[in-house]
């Protein structure tokens, strides 16, 4: 790796990027897990491969057959999933899982639509809480005793 390659990875805060991390060779490699993932999905939904085929050509405009869906869920790394897709897909599978696949070796976390509300709330609090020390150190540099 180059000098300027290796200085890009340091990071400046004490926690570590998500892509500060060094990784080998293939480690990314989610194909097979992902359209094991896919599959399983699939196979947990109570509608058809036909039916939900036929409600993501509807949903995304896109012509999409159950002979594709059985593509993209085959070990032929010839065939691949539309990222574009991928939303349909787990909205009508009501199924997270195939996305938790492509984002775990990264760090990357899914979270479940109950979840995000103490999410957000718990952003605002420490944007809150930023936002109260950036006063506090205004109103000492000015003087200002509240």
């Amino acid at each position: 790796m180059s000098k300027a390659k290796k200085e890009l990875l340091i990071g400046t805060s004490a926690q570590c990027s998500l892509f500060e991390s060094p990784i080998v060779e293939g480690a990314l490699d989610v194909s097979l897990a992902f359209r094991d993932a896919l599959s399983k999905a699939l196979s947990r939904c109570k509608l058809s491969r036909w039916q939900v085929a036929a409600m993501m050509s509807e949903l995304t405009r896109r012509n999409i057959s159950k002979d594709m869906l059985d593509k993209y869920t085959s070990h032929n790394l010839d065939f691949g999933l539309r990222a574009e897709v991928l939303p349909a897909l787990l909205y009508i599978v009501q199924s997270l899982d195939p996305a938790r696949t492509l984002l775990s070796p990264v760090g990357g976390e899914v979270i479940d639509p109950g979840e995000s509300k103490y999410v957000k709330l718990a952003r605002l609090e420490q944007e809150n809480q930023r936002l109260q020390n950036e006063m506090s150190k205004l109103r000492h540099e000015l003087g200002i005793h509240k």
